[in-house]
């Protein structure tokens, strides 16, 4: 066995799973693919499996009681056969939280039928990888399963990533993405008392499905030559800011981390801080080149960070967070029936993981847009109001 210090993005992580628990199996991360159209036998797609574990440190890694990452040389994940759908089987074991001292931090459920494998579900530990790192894992299990083989590893494992973290160059970039931080900070207009009495349960989502919002953010991103996220986030802040009365208004960004790290299989997501001045003339180019030159400051040690944001206190703050998955850089109009938006209660908590999240999803044509918010900041009808609130705002825009 190995050990190494947790990384930046696993501290990140850790700290979310405190805030949740009991309930931090929302942190889980779950996905569902077909297997390939040549016949995969149980014992092809065993091995597949095997190997995978084998390639990735990530998937032989647990938490050790003294909060670093313990890495084993080989790894026996639980792997179940079902007849269930993958999507349920997936569902299923993502609704219990991982034990993350004793488990692997992989869970695979196969749907068997005639013989063959037809599905996989596979349910990661939010500690070993984040939303790209969940697609790398799947694209590398399906080319084990049609060549059986990987090319050679290029990118850093985690370990490694945690040794240059804690390298005089990692402190150098971590203490210059803090002085980023704190000159943004104070560039924000303090935030006063906001909401009223807690809900119960206290924290809420609901989920927009709407293609008006797709057709319409895709427009706006053509015509003024920057990405739907770009957009999108312009106008999240542009209502944020109606809540909060103010008019350099920030909210924290998740962000991939990639440009450095394409293929390495760990969580290195972490928040970006964009602060935008809510009377530029011209919000969206405003918004992209902001939120670029934020990007950049993304990479720091979570603690050190707290540690320098805690002394100015609480009416400086940035209003909750935004989290775009869909990867898009640059976006062309869609042409594309109109159908009706659709609005749903989608989850309920009653720990404390966000006082306000964003998180764009769906389809290209059908965009998904969920806020989880504390009700004390924000009451059902007010959560339901600001994704409806989002999708008028950006479909006048696009009509002008």
């Amino acid at each position: 066995m190995l050990d190494a210090p947790l990384t930046w993005g696993q501290q990140d992580i850790w700290r979310a799973v405190e805030g949740a628990r009991p309930q931090e199996q929302y942190l889980n991360i779950a996905r569902v693919f077909d297997a390939p159209k040549r016949p995969v036998t149980v014992d092809r797609a065993l091995l597949a499996i095997g190997r995978l574990v084998a390639r990735h440190e990530a998937l032989r890694t647990r938490m050790g009681h003294d909060l670093r990452q313990v890495v084993h040389e080989s790894a026996d994940p639980p792997i179940e056969l079902v007849t269930e759908p993958a999507q349920q089987a997936a569902d299923r074991l993502a609704a219990t939280p991982f034990r993350y001292f004793e488990e692997w931090p992989i869970k695979v459920a196969l749907t068997v039928d005639g013989g063959y494998v037809r599905q996989f579900a596979i349910v990661l530990c939010h500690l070993a990888a984040d939303g790209h790192a969940a697609d790398l894992i799947v694209r590398d299990l399906r080319l084990l399963l049609i060549r059986d083989a990987l090319p050679g590893a290029t990118s850093a494992t985690p370990r490694e990533l945690a040794a240059w973290q804690h390298s005089e160059e990692g402190r150098r970039v971590s203490g210059a993405a803090l002085d980023f931080w704190s000159s943004e900070y104070r560039r924000m207009d303090p935030i006063g008392p906001l909401g009223g009495p807690a809900g119960e349960p206290r924290f809420r989502e609901a989920t927009m499905r709407s293609t008006a919002l797709a057709v319409a953010s895709q427009a706006v991103a053509a015509r003024e030559g920057v990405s739907s996220s770009t957009v999108l986030l312009a106008a999240a802040v542009r209502l944020a800011g109606g809540l909060t009365g103010q008019r350099h208004c920030g909210m924290r960004v998740i962000v991939n981390n990639r440009h450095t790290l394409p293929d390495v299989v760990s969580t290195v997501s972490q928040e970006a801080l964009v602060v935008l001045d809510l009377k530029d003339p011209d919000p969206y180019r405003h918004a992209w080149s902001t939120a670029v030159r934020a990007y950049r400051q993304a990479r720091y040690d979570p603690y050190a960070m707290e540690a320098m944001a805690a002394p100015m206190g609480p009416e400086v703050r940035s209003f909750g967070c935004f989290n775009d998955q869909r990867l898009v850089h640059r976006d062309a109009p869609l042409d594309v029936p109109a159908r009706p938006t659709e609005l749903a209660w989608t989850d309920a908590m009653d720990r404390n993981v966000c006082d306000f999240r964003l998180h764009i999803g769906g389809e290209p044509d059908r965009m998904e847009v969920s806020l989880y918010a504390d009700t004390a900041l924000l009451a059902p009808p007010g959560i339901e109001a600001y994704l409806l609130d989002l999708e008028s705002l950006l479909v006048e825009e696009a009509a002008r």
